[in-house]
């Protein structure tokens, strides 16, 4: 409890009213004294009209007394033994006198006396409820009383009762003054011990609220802990599924496949259970992003991976590792027919149309199959291989699946090897030029010559042409190539041009790659300018496919090089498109018909119908035409009277090297 000023108050008047209830006690003890000195006074008592006053007055006093000291007894934990003993003395001596009081003859006859005595213990017994030490202190003040009494009644003693109650009113003084000094100090020390109590309550109350506050947080951290754990456990369980599956079809994605597979070969290397992996490729599938959108072309995958899942079983596997390749493991020991069923009804399927809301579209897919374990034993060497075979259907039509063969990883680590030695065949002087001469049919003059590019490798040796223009075109190594080569012949011709007097036109070829390259048409005038070659020598030969990639951006890039005053052709002509279309809106200067029509001539009628009605084509659009790979007199007889412009081939001249060909026409040394 707080010491509060109300507190406080009530404390001060309780010891206030003990020090007033004892000063009083002592006061009306004086005047019983002082009564007592009258009643005993013999000549005084005589002289009194009513001596009952005075006796009554002792009565009340003693009564008074009695109280104040039985309030004192009650109230002073310290001093109540002290206190009864006074009480019983007040109480006794006031009943004996009431007893002589209202029983004149009583004094002398003591049976009444004793017999009240008897009654007043029997009665202080039930009415203080004293304990043992108490009723003690009371017997021991009655004993004193009874001793006062008779004393007070023999001749020699009467004056004992009188100062008897001198005794005890000293006794009493003397009690009241040591509580009004011990007053002081017990009401500091209760005060002070209230302030400690109140301290030691505030601080058990501040322990307490601190301790429930850190139970609240224990609680508070819990919950939070909880809904922590709780978060934890549904991240961990997005972050696993963002881990090991695609997020657009569902499927497991790359890392899952390899930990799957990892898995699998472990497993196996036991029960030496076989099974198929397939590497599926979309066909053409950037196509649609490029034409349709990426949306359109997420749905379609949606659509793909729900079809795989329909050709597959519960058992097998399938993921997508990347944009549109896709991996099956076919489990169990199955056969090779059994193993291309289930891969043609894959290829089936997907080749199916695909419906969307206002379309339809198709698409078709390569796929690869590696079988474990005769192909591989490791997960890196299934993916290789079959991804090796998927390739080689792609190469053979696409829409197809192929098994696996040793020679496929051969031509492929050839390819690779070629490729790594192609990167150094400049730097290493390996590649150089060769000149095939053109010859007109009119006058029989060399007026121009095709350029055409020869690996002589360190360490393979001549490599045809077949073999590494391809890989240089997959390894994106064609723009260097042809680029050396328009940098090299342009420097030669211009040459050969300023030491004879000569006009001759080069043609180089460039492939589709570098066609369509952003920055062909700036390469081209940067090398011009770079050599200071006049346009009007130089023509660039180009394919059918190379032209109809993107019509409308191949005529704006001829045009301008047109502009120049460049020469256009159209190479291995009537093997592509050959369109009336698209020859009318292209700006070429010359059609070459491809070898494949000369070889056949004049047996071949398909061959020479062909020819003539390309040479017919030409000249009603005002094209000069260019017979490559005439090796013989009747061709060449034939195609004179087609009406051929130009004769290329070995019935005239084989490719010659720049020495040679300086040699030939009595020029002076080559460049290279």
């Amino acid at each position: 409890m707080a010491l509060t000023p109300n507190l406080l108050f009530k404390k001060q008047t309780k010891y206030l009213y003990q020090s007033i209830n004892l000063t009083v006690v002592s006061l009306f003890l004086a005047i019983s004294i002082i009564l007592t000195v009258f009643w005993n006074l013999q000549p005084i008592r005589e002289q009194m009209i009513n001596w009952y006053v005075i006796n009554l007055l002792i009565l009340a006093l003693r009564l008074i007394l009695a109280y104040f000291y039985q309030r004192s007894a009650a109230e002073n934990s310290s001093q109540k033994w002290i206190y009864l003993f006074i009480f019983g003395a007040c109480l006794s001596g006031t009943l004996i006198s009431l007893i002589i009081f209202l029983i004149p003859d009583s004094q002398d006859n003591y049976t009444y006396v004793l017999l009240l005595l008897g009654i007043m213990i029997v009665a202080s017994i039930a009415s203080l409820g004293v304990i043992k030490r108490a009723f003690f202190f009371y017997l021991a003040s009655l004993s004193i009383v009874l001793v006062i009494f008779f004393l007070s009644h023999t001749g020699e003693f009467q004056s004992f009762h009188f100062y008897a109650y001198i005794i005890i009113f000293l006794f009493s003084s003397s009690a009241a003054m040591r509580f009004n000094k011990s007053l002081a100090s017990t009401f500091t020390e209760e005060i002070e011990n209230t302030l400690l109590r109140q301290q030691l309550s505030k601080e058990i109350d501040e322990r307490m609220l601190a301790e429930q506050e850190s139970r609240n947080k224990t609680l508070e951290l819990q919950i939070l802990n909880d809904n922590l754990e709780s978060k934890i456990k549904e991240k961990t369980s997005e972050l696993k599924n963002l881990a090991f599956y695609d997020t657009l079809t569902q499927l497991p994605n790359r890392h899952h496949f390899y930990d799957y597979l990892e898995r699998t070969l472990s497993r196996n290397k036991i029960t030496q259970e076989p099974f198929a992996l397939f590497f599926i490729d979309l066909d053409e599938f950037k196509n649609i992003n490029d034409t349709l959108g990426h949306d359109f072309g997420d749905s379609l995958l949606i659509k793909v991976s729900s079809r795989l899942r329909e050709c597959t079983r519960v058992d097998d596997f399938i993921a997508r590792i990347s944009g549109d390749e896709f991996i099956v493991i076919l489990k169990g020991d199955l056969s090779e027919n059994q193993i291309a069923k289930i891969a043609n009804n894959i290829i089936t399927s997907i080749s199916q149309p695909y419906i969307f809301s206002d379309s339809q579209t198709f698409i078709s897919c390569s796929l690869g199959i590696a079988l474990y374990p005769q192909d591989g034993e490791t997960s890196n060497t299934l993916v290789k291989y079959s991804d090796l075979a998927m390739y080689h259907a792609k190469e053979n039509g696409k829409n197809s699946f192929h098994f696996y063969d040793s020679e496929l990883y051969n031509k492929k680590a050839r390819k690779f090897i070629l490729a790594t030695a192609l990167k150094t065949a400049i730097k290493n002087n390996e590649l150089y030029l060769v000149y095939q001469p053109q010859v007109g049919t009119r006058n029989g003059q060399v007026s121009s010559m095709e350029v055409l590019l020869r690996w002589n490798s360190h360490r393979f040796g001549p490599v045809p042409v077949y073999k590494f223009i391809p890989i240089a075109e997959e390894s994106n190594q064609i723009l260097e190539l042809e680029n050396f080569v328009l940098r090299t012949a342009l420097t030669q011709v211009k040459r050969w041009n300023e030491q004879a007097g000569k006009s001759f036109r080069v043609a180089i070829n460039i492939s589709a790659l570098h066609f369509r390259h952003k920055g062909f048409v700036q390469q081209i005038v940067s090398i011009l300018s770079e050599i200071d070659f006049n346009p009007e020598f130089l023509e660039l030969e180009l394919t059918e496919s190379a032209l109809m990639t993107n019509t409308q951006e191949s005529i704006d890039k001829l045009t301008f090089l047109k502009s120049l005053g460049l020469k256009i052709s159209i190479d291995d002509f009537g093997t592509g498109y050959s369109s009336m279309s698209y020859l009318k809106q292209l700006p070429v200067d010359t059609l070459k018909i491809d070898k494949s029509f000369i070889d056949g001539i004049p047996d071949d009628h398909n061959n020479k119908a062909i020819t003539k009605a390309i040479i017919e084509l030409a000249h009603q659009f005002n094209l000069e035409t260019v017979a490559e790979g005439v090796e013989y007199k009747h061709q060449l007889d034939f195609i004179k009277k087609a009406g051929c412009d130009i004769i290329q081939g070995y019935y005239y001249y084989k490719p010659l090297t720049a020495a040679d060909f300086a040699k030939e026409f009595k020029l002076k040394p080559a460049v290279n």
